[in-house]
């Protein structure tokens, strides 16, 4: 089915209000506009993590080193929503943005994942080629993990009401499931440290994707990837009923907003 076939009749939007203007009329302007501008701060970050993490590290050293297989980044990255007619472009830039975000979240997180599926005795060589690897990627890491601190935990989740998660708490969740727990202890602790910065960079996509883009993806070919919670989204004849769903609960996730 082409993607013609899934977007919505042009409507006259000038009775509708925009993603943006949902919120404002929910929690006012102060709290939307800190909230919503804070955001796009994290642009440079996705960009760099998805240049360092996802293509040097995992495709040219955790590939040859263990075999994991590819995982295609198109099958991730899939950026169409900003076609829906009757939306106004502020928020189909958002809907561009948050498509971006949240395939680069979910395929640094497949990939981590691909560590935790590795089976059999694991050579000590490799293991130390790939903790060599790791702590190349620490300066980024600290960096990662300061700008989560300052761009999520305060700036957006804060005005916002959104939950936030700890590494304490993710920290809790890998050592439940036994993530990595073939590997070595000290590549393990590298590896679980990586996973659980990619745990809480996708739990804080997820709260701010819906909210603010929570709108279905047209494409549904094969070897697509998307997050978990986009099963909750509107499609694009919802779009009425999306903005009186922001509007009232303020968002589609489980997680309502704090405050």
């Amino acid at each position: 089915m082409s993607n013609q076939e899934f977007v919505a009749e042009k409507r006259d939007i000038s009775l509708m209000l925009p993603i943006f203007g949902s919120h404002i009329r929910r929690i006012g302007w102060v709290r939307t506009v800190i909230g919503a501008f804070s955001m796009y701060l994290c642009i440079p970050f996705l960009v760099i993590s998805h240049l360092t993490s996802s293509l040097i590290l995992y495709q040219w050293v955790v590939r040859p080193l263990f075999g994991t297989k590819r995982l295609p980044w198109k099958d991730f990255i899939i950026i169409d929503r900003h076609r829906i007619e009757g939306i106004p472009a502020f928020d189909k830039f958002n809907c561009m943005f948050c498509g971006y975000a949240n395939g680069v979240c979910t395929l640094l997180n497949k990939e981590m994942d691909q560590f935790d599926e590795i089976e059999g005795d694991i050579p000590v060589g490799k293991q130390i080629l790939l903790v060599f690897a790791l702590v190349l990627m620490i300066p980024w890491g600290l960096i990662s993990e300061l700008s989560h601190q300052i761009i999520y935990n305060t700036l957006v989740s804060r005005p916002l009401g959104m939950h936030r998660v700890s590494a304490k708490e993710t920290g809790a969740m890998l050592e439940k499931h036994g993530y990595a727990s073939q590997f070595s202890p000290i590549t393990r602790h590298f590896l679980r440290g990586s996973k659980s910065g990619a745990l809480r960079f996708a739990m804080a996509l997820e709260q701010i994707e819906s909210s603010w883009c929570p709108l279905k993806h047209f494409e549904r070919r094969e070897g697509i990837v998307y997050p978990d919670h986009h099963k909750k989204f509107f499609g694009p004849d919802e779009i009425e009923a999306m903005r009186q769903t922001l509007m009232t609960e303020g968002t589609v996730s489980s997680r309502k907003p704090l405050w």
